[in-house]
């Protein structure tokens, strides 16, 4: 059978699903941690950028993704927290993916 580039299905991962943040904190080092109020080392900016956003700016109850605005949501209290490690935010996104 031959191989039809049509059958290639596209299954890039949803930036604001609690379930993609908690994967990709699954893959930072537990004990690491980040400084909540650096612009480019907090936690949902690195996030942000690891999806492949290239303009990222993160502050209040909102981000900005290339010039566009979301608000935040589930993922508002998760780094705010401390302690500021992953492990701890992976800990909070969990709790709040159970509530």
């Amino acid at each position: 059978m031959l191989y039809d580039p049509k059958w290639k299905a596209d299954v890039t991962a949803d930036p604001f699903k609690l379930s993609t943040l908690i994967a990709w904190l699954e893959k930072q080092p537990a004990h690491k941690g980040y400084c909540y109020l650096a612009s480019g080392g907090c936690l949902l900016h690195q996030y942000f950028t690891a999806c492949g956003f290239k303009k990222v700016t993160v502050g209040g109850y909102g981000v900005s993704l290339n010039n566009i605005e979301y608000p935040l949501g589930d993922f508002e209290n998760i780094p705010n927290e401390t302690p500021h490690t992953f492990g701890a935010a992976l800990e909070r996104a969990r709790k709040v993916a159970t509530q």
